[in-house]
């Protein structure tokens, strides 16, 4: 029983090891349980990305699920490899309507990848911007570390040398630490696409120290 669990535990680590990104992998078991996934990876791929493609491949190739939570990775530089770019920036924004909702979908990219945000929202002007804003978190949230949430605390239009601006505030929570961050963009002609930029001024220097 122990040598197949050996054995089983080896088909995960070398699974893990053809992944796009990974170096080296290290797995421990304790019984039939995993308990930890620890995982040396290069900077082509977030964190996250290389997370889902350990569950999805697990779970194809040995119709088992992994919870994120044991898996930890550790990124290291690669000569062999591009650095992702540290700042996600705009792609795309659409916005639908219906009688009493809208709903807005957002798109950014790395340089590379791009990555989708959806959110509704009733169809009010304070609330569409803030539903905006939370799209725009949701395509974030498809970058970034899974166990980061994000939330927007407030979206305020204001004038600012006779012109238009929005600002938002957003909740930033990881590892039992809530912080606060503050982004801000003139208006300009399009209301939708400067709350994106607000929201991209808030986070990516935070997204870059990750």
């Amino acid at each position: 029983m122990e040598d197949n669990q050996g054995l089983l535990v080896n088909g995960y680590s070398d699974l893990i090891d053809k992944l796009p990104g990974v170096i080296k992998s290290s797995i421990v078991q304790s019984g039939d349980t995993i308990t930890e996934i620890h995982v040396l990876s290069d900077t082509s791929r977030s964190p996250k990305q290389i997370a889902r493609d350990i569950q999805s491949a697990i779970f194809v190739q040995f119709d088992t699920t992994i919870d994120h939570k044991v898996i930890s990775i550790a990124q290291i530089p690669s000569e062999n490899t591009q650095r992702i770019k540290d700042r996600l920036v705009f792609e795309e924004i659409s916005i639908s309507k219906s009688k009493n909702r809208s709903t807005a979908t957002v798109s950014l990219c790395d340089g590379e990848t791009a990555y989708s945000g959806e959110a509704s929202a009733l169809n009010d002007s304070v609330e569409i911007n803030k539903m905006i804003c939370q799209a725009t978190l949701n395509a974030v949230s498809n970058f970034i570390e899974p166990d980061m949430s994000l939330s927007p605390i407030d979206v305020k239009l204001f004038d600012l040398t006779e012109e238009k601006a929005v600002a938002v505030c957003i909740a930033v929570n990881f590892k039992n630490s809530v912080e606060r961050y503050l982004g801000s963009s003139f208006v300009g002609d399009d209301a939708g696409y400067a709350v994106v930029k607000a929201t991209l001024d808030a986070l990516n220097r935070k997204i870059s120290n990750l």
